[in-house]
Parts: C-alpha cells; sequence; structure tokens
C-alpha cells in the first residue's frame, strides 16, 4: 500500500507515516504494515508472524467471543431441542468433573465467552463434547451463533 513516509529508523521501520502532504520531505512509497508490531516497513522488511503466533492469535480472537445466553440457548434448542435446564441436567448426570456451581454463575451470566475455564476446564468444549460437538463446531457457533449439523461436521 502506498503511504507518504519519513523518518526511516535503524530498525528499518518509518517513524512518520501518513496518506497525504504537501511536505517535500515525505517519499511516496509502497509500505506494509506489520501484524507484529504495528510499524510500517518496506515489504522486503517487514517483520510477519510465525504460523505458530498467527494460530495463537487466532485462538485468541476465537475465545474473546461472546455469546449472550439467549443465543447460546436459541442455538441449543435449535440444534438439539433442549434448553438450559435440559443441559444442566445432562451435565449433572454425565459429566461430574465439571463444577456445578461454577456452571451456575457461568448460566446467569450477561455473556457466554468462548474462552471461558471453569474448575480447570474448557467449558464451552467439555460441554460440546458430551453434545457430540467438537471445539471447531463450539468456534462455529460462537462465530455463527448457530450449531452445526453434527453429521456435517463429521464430513
Amino acid at each position: 500500500m502506498y503511504k507518504y513516509v519519513k523518518d526511516k529508523t535503524e530498525e528499518n521501520y518509518f517513524d512518520t507515516v501518513c496518506n497525504n502532504t504537501n511536505d517535500a520531505s515525505f517519499e511516496y512509497l509502497d509500505v506494509e504494515q506489520s501484524e507484529v508490531d504495528g510499524r510500517w516497513y518496506l515489504p522486503e522488511e517487514c517483520p510477519h508472524l510465525t504460523p505458530e503466533q498467527e494460530a495463537q492469535k487466532e485462538r485468541e480472537r476465537l475465545d474473546a467471543l461472546f455469546l449472550t445466553p439467549a443465543d447460546v440457548e436459541r442455538a441449543l434448542y435449535k440444534a438439539k431441542g433442549m434448553d438450559f435446564e435440559d443441559l444442566k441436567a445432562l451435565i449433572a448426570q454425565q459429566a461430574p468433573q465439571i463444577d456445578m456451581k461454577g456452571l451456575a454463575i457461568e448460566f446467569r451470566a450477561n455473556n457466554f465467552y468462548r474462552g471461558v475455564v471453569v474448575g480447570g476446564l474448557r467449558l464451552i468444549d467439555t460441554v460440546g463434547a458430551l453434545l457430540g460437538y467438537t471445539p471447531a463446531d463450539m468456534d462455529y457457533l460462537f462465530t455463527y451463533k448457530e450449531l452445526p449439523n453434527v453429521e456435517e461436521s463429521e464430513v
């Protein structure tokens, strides 16, 4: 992307970058903003995230997604014909490792966060597994506000 730049540092990034200027001390160059540090570089000098860093950044983005209780219960009802009471009964019966008091607190929260951990367990993934969903299916829920068909997710 072409920008007006000046004041290249020893680390090869530009201190001053703008879209438009009448100042003759600026150069109009093709530059790229690094996702590593947010600074502007010439494209061949721009640092990029490693694949591991990109995956971590995406995991952090997904874990910060949230749904309202109504969003979650609506998706649960649409996909499985269950409400929260049905889900709590299933969890109590099939997943004694889940802290039911911690779960009750989460059910009363204003929002359900994708990355919530209760009693050392990733709650959404644990509950999703009880219902036949993978972690990727739970990411789908928090991205699109609906659960995928389990049969489709296995293909």
